[in-house]
């Protein structure tokens, strides 16, 4: 039977309890058997279902918890951004007096202010005003206090969402001008193409020519001496490609004078300002890609012609196993010793002397190639030398300029006997990720989860992020 300690626990967490208790007839020596194991499986049952519900409960009190934490957070945070805004406003019926000559003239100002000592949170307010005002003359748009609030969120490094309409774009032009100001490094709008990068440039970048910041933008197809200009200037509008190609090339640079990007302060810090436009596109889906350059080199085509040869006497089922689902095909250990065997080395995975690379690639590729990969299917053979092309699953079309990485490319065409071409070395590769030496914060069409970023806060459509972690 139960003890009365259990009793106790389930009372405790459920308010009431309802247990199985095997009566005293049948816990004597004569019950029958099916009797015993019917209560002793239902008791177990019943023990399982309490266990579920205790550990569900505890999960229900943890989030009610968490969720009373967040509120008061909540409540507090906002009470501070709120007090921020109303300062902002009480500015502009003064800002709205001044000319054009004295609002141009407050960024000068700024600035000095700046040099001197003064903290940019102690000006915070005024120069979102004058960024207000500006827009105001120069776009007729005027910030809302909710995109007032977005940009406080965007200059404290924290993640805001706004749903579309409410004007995401003009929000990025209040923290952009404000750490413009400390010439450190430029302000960045990085988003997920040149049409989006053109778009916001020729239009908030009016805003900060009105004030007289500089604005630049990189696009595809520009020039080493445009890039760097463009990086130059105060306010930045680039693609997360178009900059995560410019750092990967400035890696690759004999020089200094032949970079790109702006300089790095002494610790070898990027001092700038980020704000990363639909955040979850950038950091998340396509940060799953790497951003790669590579160059053409020979391939050993004899290599791959030998392991062509060697593939075709490898037989399903007792060199090797396909795994059609997953487009693999993997080696067991006859299939690796009588091709060691075959090709007269001690091991598939040891470097040769002519740094051709090991045969284990060479081998899968060419399994790969043959099992996985069928002509007018997958591929097909050009005409007048045009080697091998892609065939898209989808629309059944060659698809012009496209290769099969890793070799694979070269093992389809050792397959059909044509000419071995070129195969691409990858000489640098990263991911586009937010790292600490960064001031980098994100402004995003659709809500990120919390795996991601941490601590939500809500105020009607506009939501923050307490703290914002670096993806690995």
């Amino acid at each position: 039977m139960f003890s009365k300690a259990s009793i106790a626990l389930f009372i405790t967490l459920h308010g009431s309890c309802t247990p199985y208790i095997v009566p005293p007839s049948l816990s004597q020596v004569s019950r029958p058997s099916f009797l015993s194991k019917f209560a002793t499986a239902k008791n177990n049952a019943r023990i399982a279902k309490s266990s579920s519900l205790a550990m569900g409960f505890m999960e229900e009190f943890i989030a009610n918890r968490d969720a009373e934490q967040l509120a008061k957070s909540n409540a507090s945070y906002l009470s501070t951004l709120n007090t921020r805004v109303d300062k902002i406003n009480k500015l502009e019926p003064a800002i709205e007096d001044l000319s054009d000559e004295e609002l141009t003239a407050k960024t000068t100002e700024f600035r000095s202010r700046i040099a001197k000592g003064e903290s940019v949170d102690s000006l915070l307010e005024e120069a979102f005003a004058v960024v207000r005002e500006a827009a105001w003359r120069v776009l007729e748009q005027r910030h809302y206090d909710v995109q007032l609030l977005g940009g406080l969120i965007l200059h404290d490094g924290r993640l805001a969402e706004m749903a579309t309409g409410e004007g995401k774009t003009l929000v990025s032009t209040l923290p952009c001008y404000v750490n413009a100001l400390m010439n450190k490094g430029p302000a960045m709008v990085i988003t997920v193409n040149d049409y989006l990068a053109r778009r916001d440039m020729e239009k908030m970048g009016q805003v900060h020519r009105y004030l007289g910041l500089t604005v630049g933008l990189i696009q595809a197809g520009m020039k080493e001496d445009e890039r760097r200009k463009a990086y130059a200037c105060d306010v930045v509008y680039v693609t997360n490609a178009e900059l995560g190609f410019d750092y990967l090339r400035d890696h690759l640079a004999l020089s200094p004078a032949q970079t790109v990007l702006p300089p790095l302060n002494a610790e070898g810090k990027f001092e700038g300002f980020v704000v990363v436009d639909e955040a979850d596109s950038v950091l998340i889906d396509e940060a799953r890609t790497p951003l790669i350059i590579s160059k053409q080199v020979p391939a050993p085509a004899n290599k791959y012609k030998a392991a062509n040869t060697l593939a075709e006497n490898l037989k399903d089922g007792v060199h090797y196993t396909v795994d059609l689902k997953n487009k693999a095909i993997v080696l067991n250990d006859r299939g690796y010793k009588d091709c060691e065997r075959a090709l007269g080395v001690q091991s598939l995975f040891e470097e040769p002397s002519d740094a051709s690379g090991a045969w284990a690639p060479y081998i899968m590729n060419a399994v790969k190639a043959k099992e996985l990969f069928n002509k007018d299917i997958e591929y097909m053979v050009l005409p007048d030398g045009g080697g091998v092309g892609i065939i898209d699953a989808f629309t059944g079309r060659v698809l012009d300029g496209r290769r099969w990485s890793d070799g694979l490319h070269q093992s389809i065409e050792a397959k059909e006997g044509i000419e071995v071409s070129e195969q691409s070395k990858v000489i640098a590769k990263v991911t586009y990720q937010v790292r600490e030496s960064i001031k980098c914060i994100c402004l995003c069409f659709v809500y990120i989860t919390s795996l991601t970023y941490r601590t939500i806060l809500s105020h009607n459509s506009l939501f923050f992020v307490s703290s914002l972690d670096s993806p690995a």
